[in-house]
């Protein structure tokens, strides 16, 4: 039989005050375990994500944009010049655009010489995003009202269904782009920078 003392009653006493402290510590050190451990694999999520995305990117950029454009002649007036690759489109809108804003600016007719070149370059942006999104609503929720929307502003135009994800990606851009850029365009008054299609 264990024999109780004012030492043992005493230390018994302390371990129960110091019980909540302790209890508190334990949930403490098991949160940010926890927390590191979210961390960590969120860190490797955003790294596995950013290769992802680079490569698909470098796909892109390195071997999509250096191939010959491959234009639908159902919604194309004109197409591009044979062999023209997307690269060769921008670089032929970019020079176009130079030119037209060394004429404008000789001219007098506006202040800055990247008048047509820096609002093309806005638009390449934008049209790029919206273009993804597009994309995104006509293959993955094709029955709701942006992809109704995004289908009739682009005038049906589809990418085949035959075509892996990536290169129908890679053709309803090509194509949109070729569309905005080219079929739809048109000289205006209120469209200093209006470029004829390649040639």
């Amino acid at each position: 039989m264990a024999v109780v003392t004012g030492q043992g009653l005493k230390m018994a006493a302390k371990n129960v005050m110091l019980f909540p402290f302790r209890a508190l510590v334990f949930v403490f050190k098991g949160l940010v375990a926890a927390l590191t451990a979210l961390i960590t694999v969120l860190l490797l999520a955003l790294v596995v994500i950013s290769l992802v995305l680079g490569s698909v990117g470098w796909y892109f950029y390195a071997v999509k944009a250096n191939q010959p454009m491959q234009i639908d002649p159902r919604f194309a007036k004109t197409l591009p010049p044979e062999g023209m690759t997307f690269r060769q489109f921008w670089q032929d809108r970019f020079a176009g655009w130079e030119k037209i804003d060394e004429r404008r600016y000789q001219a007098g007719e506006s202040k800055s010489k990247d008048t047509c070149q820096s609002s093309g370059k806005m638009l390449f942006a934008v049209t790029s995003v919206v273009n993804a999104l597009r994309f995104y609503e006509i293959r993955f929720r094709p029955n709701s009202p942006a992809a109704r929307d995004a289908i009739a502003g682009a005038e049906g135009m589809l990418a085949p269904d035959n075509l892996s994800l990536l290169d129908a990606f890679w053709w309803q851009m090509e194509n949109e782009m070729w569309w905005f850029w080219v079929t739809t365009e048109r000289p205006t008054q209120t469209n200093p920078c209006y470029l004829p299609p390649p040639k």
